[in-house]
């Protein structure tokens, strides 16, 4: 089967020349659920060389992005995001606790060249979570409020661009539109990936974006994307609780029916290159076979030695979510002697999503990674179709405003 096409050139940052831009970055961050605190700050200073790129050329600069969802703990306001930001600029950033409203207006129609305003959590407006078609998400009072206050737009949330939300894919139906310099390196790595034939590719799943994750397995695995799948985190719950037919295990992922049969799929279609657990670790730290756990906060030692047989023999190796806990040390050992085997084995190593990156600074690996993706399960979807929604849209004002 061959392998999906890549996107063909999108306009770059070097494009937007005078006036005002508002950018659109990912700044979702891992959140201590205690303290408040932001507990990794990788993102934050990788969207630093966009903005740092926009001031040094003179221009007058909006930062919009999201944190946390409605309901959990991790969604909050972005005082303290802009704060870090100001810190990896080394200038102010201002920050106004306002979206949409005369406030943030104000703030914005005052922002002379060269200066940086935040402004707060996009998804304290509730437009935001909704998706749909560019032009519908462009008559959404967040895109018709802003967009007139701008000359471009800039998408740089490569992490984000799989939702066709009205800030990935609205702003750039009225705007002008490019690539940030995180999007831009983004596309370029894991376009390299997609055009690498006849090798191994290895893709570790876990984290708890359950229902996205196994959708983007089944998804590359169709695709003959990668060699093996071997799965932790939350995800491999599901798949344990279905092999094992454990209804403890299932009860404790939150997942709809859609999701389920997507997993029996993945199982009955290409249980050949699916690899389990063998083992998993209880919350009193005790080791016991998946069939009787009741949760699972780590994979044991035998899952180790299993997972990193394969990695040992991979030519590309992707992590796309911790295979436990990270948060807590204990539960810590089964993703870093997996991450450790990628970087000590494979040629060509990727990790994304938050918690990956986090774990990976902790390790003292993430120097060792080819490849940082800001994105968790954005990457691997561009990986299964290239054409996500926050690609399409940049196409989509090249063709209205560039060509």
């Amino acid at each position: 089967m061959g392998l999906p096409s890549i996107p063909s050139s999108l306009p770059t940052i070097n494009l937007c020349s005078r006036g005002k831009v508002l950018v659109r970055v990912d700044m979702n961050v891992p959140i201590n659920r205690d303290s408040g605190e932001i507990l990794d700050e990788y993102r934050i200073e990788a969207h630093s060389r966009t903005i740092r790129y926009l001031v040094d050329s003179g221009l007058p600069v909006v930062v919009v992005t999201h944190q946390g969802r409605p309901g959990d703990p991790e969604f909050v306001s972005l005082e303290m995001h802009a704060k870090a930001l100001s810190k990896y600029l080394g200038i102010e950033v201002r920050f106004v606790d306002d979206v949409i409203g005369p406030k943030a207006r104000e703030e914005i129609s005052k922002l002379r060249p060269g200066e940086v305003l935040m402004l707060d959590n996009l998804r304290f407006i509730s437009e935001e979570v909704i998706e749909g078609e560019p032009q519908k998400l462009a008559n959404t009072y967040l895109v018709k409020r802003l967009a007139p206050l701008f000359n471009y737009f800039i998408l740089d949330a490569f992490a984000t661009a799989h939702r066709s939300q009205p800030s990935i894919v609205g702003f750039p139906y009225v705007l002008p539109s490019c690539m940030g310099l995180v999007m831009e390196s983004e596309v370029n790595a894991l376009g390299k990936v997609l055009n690498t034939r006849d090798v191994s590719t290895v893709l570790i799943a876990g984290g708890a974006k359950v229902p996205e994750t196994v959708k983007a397995i089944k998804a590359l695995l169709s695709k003959n994307l990668v060699s093996k799948v071997l799965i932790g985190g939350l995800v491999g719950q599901l798949f344990l609780a279905l092999r094992h037919g454990n209804n403890k295990l299932l009860g404790s992922v939150k997942v709809d029916q859609g999701t389920i049969n997507d997993a029996m799929d993945v199982m009955k279609l290409f249980n050949d290159k699916v690899i389990l657990p063998v083992d998993a670790v209880q919350p009193d730290g005790k080791v016991i076979e998946p069939s009787n756990a009741q949760s699972m906060l780590d994979i044991g030692p035998e899952t180790i030695d299993l997972f990193n047989k394969y990695v040992a023999t991979a030519d590309i190796a992707i992590m796309t979510g911790p295979l436990g806990l990270v948060e807590v040390d204990q539960f810590a050992v089964g993703t870093r002697e997996v991450m450790k085997a990628m970087v000590d084995n494979a040629q060509f190593t990727i990790i994304g999503g938050g918690h990956t990156i986090m774990s990976a600074k902790k390790f003292g690996l993430i120097g060792r990674i080819s490849h940082v993706s800001t994105g968790g399960r954005a990457f691997i979807q561009f990986l299964a179709d290239p054409y996500l929604p926050g690609i399409k849209a940049l196409e989509l004002s090249k063709s209205r405003f560039w060509v």
